[in-house]
């Protein structure tokens, strides 16, 4: 069996601290992040009750190596309509804990837009869904960005793999230390072909988050998100896979 984490002394896990100050607590990653690309995904949901659903999804990623962009259009299938679900957007720039946001966004079907800023200079999370307010860790993402940030990880030192990797992972309203684990080796069936990816897994947490949220990063193709599985406390299952790879260049 594997003993339990051991914690050093003085070194409390970063939750236990909310008072510390905002640019510690957090482990620092090697990052070299992946290239510009365009992906084109297939969706599928599978409702608590079983019902299954189809879709598709747009996910972009474009930096020029100071600032990026990001973002995920999610729509599902109905007969002969598709119904829009979510769009999310992130940007910012580039620094030496890798992609570092300054604000996403996510509009999602029937719901106003929602923001999330990341003030750098007061070191602090906040929303314009709540009036909470967190301390910014470096190293920090989005749910757009986290993917990317993980896969640039990957393309850094795969070793860094070799323990489990935390994030602090903002979203609408909420900001949290993700704590993501490598599954292993796995391969995955698309479009393309059989693809050898490294699956890494978010547990839920009570309390806190209560998805469970997969990625499967492709180390052969640039460590790419080849396909994100979220799975969420009711028990549906939302799986999108990547079905098409657009190269774009740099800053386009």
């Amino acid at each position: 069996g594997t003993p339990p984490p051991a914690v050093a002394p003085g070194d409390t896990p970063a939750e236990a601290k909310p008072e510390a100050s905002p640019r510690l607590g957090m482990r620092r990653y090697k990052v070299n992040l992946p290239p510009p690309a365009v992906f084109e995904m297939s969706l599928d949901r599978v409702d608590p009750d079983g019902t299954k659903w189809t879709g598709s999804a747009t996910m972009t990623w474009h930096t020029d190596g100071s600032h990026y962009q990001a973002s995920v259009q999610a729509g599902l299938s109905l007969l002969i309509t598709r119904l829009n679900l979510l769009t999310s957007r992130s940007e910012g720039e580039i620094d030496d804990y890798g992609i570092a946001p300054l604000k996403s966004t996510e509009k999602r079907a029937r719901r106003a837009e929602t923001a999330t800023h990341f003030n750098r200079d007061a070191g602090t999370i906040t929303f314009s869904a709540s009036e909470a307010s967190f301390p910014l860790m470096v190293g920090a993402q989005d749910q757009v960005t986290v993917p990317f940030q993980l896969g640039g990880i990957g393309r850094a030192d795969v070793n860094q793999f070799g323990s489990d990797i935390d994030i602090q992972v903002a979203d609408a309203k909420d900001a949290t230390i993700n704590r993501f684990q490598l599954v292993g080796e796995e391969e995955l069936d698309t479009n393309t072909g059989k693809i050898v990816t490294w699956h890494l897994s978010r547990p839920a947490k009570p309390g806190s988050y209560s998805s469970k949220l997969e990625i499967w990063l492709a180390p052969g193709i640039n460590w790419y998100p080849m396909q994100i599985r979220v799975t969420e406390g009711n028990g549906a299952v939302n799986t999108q896979t990547v079905s098409d790879i657009k190269m774009t260049q740099a800053g386009k």
